[in-house]
């Protein structure tokens, strides 16, 4: 049966206290995560018991709530409840954090970058299969130009990483994403590589640049250099965004902030990230070279164990994977540790599918078993089966972590990114047809299949916990103004204020209609609703949206904002434009809000309910927002 994802999207923001209790939302390739304001208002169990969540995993500031692939489907449709990602309302104050806390923020906050960048590597990491069967076949050589081509897409996503992150990590800092790409591409340029690499062969350790010494090195499939840069960048930017005049803002900011940061970045930044990166991976090279049979058992068992406060944080590690695969042809750590682990989850489904007879465990297992051996994710079998279920998980800790030891004392090495899957083996074989690693590797997997099936049927397990799975799923009105027919998002980025705490008696008593606030951290104003544009006013204050259910909305920019008399407010849709929830209408200078000391809140106001509303509230009037006017005030 068909998932109604409206439906459970709209039960997990009640189940989590509302939109009003959450900071801000995302997601990644298996769990929606939500930063909530108080964790008290959340309702755990419940969120548990929503058909199609597979678990719900607590880590500090943010809460995780397990999906699995379908949270492609769900995200869009818990945005149209829940408003745009980047925030509801305004994050509580933090407490003193500690030292383990700290770096666990920042193992999510480098996982939650380098998230969008993991399908362009697990396509290299495909892309160098082909090429192997390509080869095996005979269908091409390895110095033909079919095979030379197709190798450069597939290195560049390990040349040009850096480029993709400086992309993610402005998304995630709320900078400019071209300037920081730019930023990084500068650094892989030609001539920069050619004047690094020159000096360096006649021995020298640093160059120039305005006088200031320059640490040489190069960047190519750097990461934390780029994202520490960036974050430098979003700092200057938003400053710079507040003492440049608009007038010249456009072309001045992103001049000063390219020039200033190429000397941070070069002097600073890129040293220490370089300094960063360099340590871990000599660290694990260090117990590869010493005690090679325990770094990927010893990296499992934490993930099995201590690692399981800060789920994600292995996407934090990528980076040495990649490094090591762009350097030396190969990894014998990351990749490996991910192989045991997630191949070992996969045989698990796959053994409770065989042995329980529960059609409700079978409707997660099975797709369990396949999203683990043939996608390479891991999650659906943690969260949905051993987590629920607990003796599973005793399988697969005990089966990864002997595969792990297994890897480390034949000495398997990966030749790309993505072989934690059935498909990726033969990332195993390499280019140059390493025979004796891809055997080791199949009879690895053939010790996984096994372990994992003697494992969950010596520990056994309890499937009658899906026995009380709920059927069907309460449908709470979420939207914001339910009045308007349609479903109504956020106008921009900040804090959500409710009608009753917007600072107008005229607003918060619903005078021109039911209503809410946003208290922006930028100066975009986005459309609520997909619509029309019918009005447009002459100062630029208010626009007025008509949706396709005959509701009327006004987006208006600030309280007695009339007062600037257009001055700093810029619309950028007409009358009778059509524009779709999200798009962005009007821009405004907030500095010019701030010097005559007015109120830059955005009220979204529904002067005009949908016809079907208005019949029903005449009647019975349980909105709780009173009788709406149709007048545009």
């Amino acid at each position: 049966m068909a998932k109604n994802y409206a439906e459970m999207a709209a039960a997990i923001l009640e189940k989590a206290g509302g939109r009003e209790n959450i900071v801000s939302h995302t997601h990644c390739a298996t769990r929606l995560r939500l930063e909530p304001v108080d964790k008290d208002k959340m309702d755990f169990k419940a969120i548990q018991k929503i058909p199609g969540v597979l678990g719900i995993q607590d880590n500090g500031t943010q809460v995780q709530v397990i999906i699995g692939q379908d949270v492609e489907q769900l995200y869009p449709e818990f945005e149209k409840v829940a408003g745009k990602g980047s925030g509801a309302v305004a994050a509580a104050p933090a407490g003193k954090k500690s030292l383990g806390r700290v770096a666990g923020d920042f193992l999510l906050m480098m996982a939650s970058i380098m998230v969008p960048v993991i399908p362009a590597l697990t396509t290299a990491g495909f892309i160098m299969v082909l090429l192997t069967l390509f080869t095996m076949t005979g269908w091409v050589t390895a110095d033909s130009s079919t095979y030379l081509i197709l190798n450069c897409f597939a290195q560049a996503a390990f040349y040009f990483l850096p480029i993709y992150v400086a992309y993610t990590a402005a998304k995630k800092f709320e900078t400019e994403p071209i300037m920081a790409m730019m930023l990084a591409a500068g650094l892989l340029y030609p001539d920069f590589v050619t004047y690094v690499t020159d000096l360096q062969a006649a021995g020298a350790v640093y160059g120039d640049y305005f006088g200031l010494p320059v640490y040489l090195m190069t960047y190519n499939g750097g990461v934390i250099q780029i994202v520490l840069s960036v974050w430098v960048m979003s700092k200057l930017d938003h400053w710079l965004s507040r003492i440049i005049h608009e007038q010249i803002r456009y072309f001045a900011k992103p001049l000063i902030l390219l020039v200033v940061m190429s000397v941070v970045v070069l002097v600073a930044t890129g040293p220490i990230g370089g300094y960063m990166t360099n340590y871990v991976a000599a660290a694990i090279a260090w117990l590869t070279a010493n005690v090679p049979w325990l770094v990927v058992p010893a990296l499992v068992l934490f993930s099995c164990t201590i690692g399981q406060l800060c789920a994600g944080f292995h996407l934090a590690l990528v980076p040495i994977a990649t490094a090591s695969i762009e350097s030396v042809g190969y990894d014998a750590s990351i990749t490996l540790w991910f192989f045991s682990f997630t191949v070992s989850a996969g045989f698990v489904a796959l053994a409770i599918t065989l042995k329980s007879r529960n059609n409700h465990c079978h409707q997660l297992s099975v797709p369990a078993a396949l999203s683990a051996l043939i996608g390479g994710i891991s999650e659906p079998t943690v969260y949905g089966l051993c987590y629920r279920m607990v003796k599973p998980y005793y399988a697969l800790t005990v089966t990864s972590v002997l595969a792990g030891l297994i890897c480390g004392i034949t000495g398997l090495h990966s030749y790309g990114y993505g072989c934690h899957s059935l498909p990726g083996l033969l990332l195993f074989l390499g280019p140059n047809m390493d025979w004796t690693n891809f055997y080791k590797a199949v009879g690895i997997v053939a010790f996984m299949a096994a372990c994992s099936f003697v494992t969950v049927y010596a520990f056994g397990f309890d499937d009658s916990v899906y026995d009380d799975e709920e059927e069907t799923l309460d449908n709470p009105d979420a939207a914001l103004l339910p009045g308007a027919g349609v479903p109504v998002s956020m106008p921009g980025k900040g804090a959500y204020v409710p009608q009753a705490s917007i600072a107008d008696s005229t607003f918060a008593q619903g005078l021109l209609g039911p209503c809410f606030a946003l208290k922006p951290s930028n100066n975009t104003v986005k459309a609520p609703v997909d619509g029309t544009v019918c009005f447009v006013a002459d100062t630029n204050h208010a626009i007025g949206i008509r949706t396709e259910a005959g509701s009327t909305l006004m987006v208006h920019i600030g309280i007695d904002s009339v007062k600037l008399g257009g001055k700093g407010l810029n619309a950028l849709v007409s009358e009778g434009q059509k524009v779709s929830a999200g798009d962005t209408i009007a821009k405004f200078d907030k500095m010019a809000f701030t010097k005559g000391d007015i109120d830059d809140s955005i009220i979204v106001i529904l002067t005009e309910p949908a016809p079907a509303a208005q019949v029903s509230q005449d009647v019975h009037d349980d909105t709780g927002f009173g009788a709406m006017t149709p007048s545009m005030g």
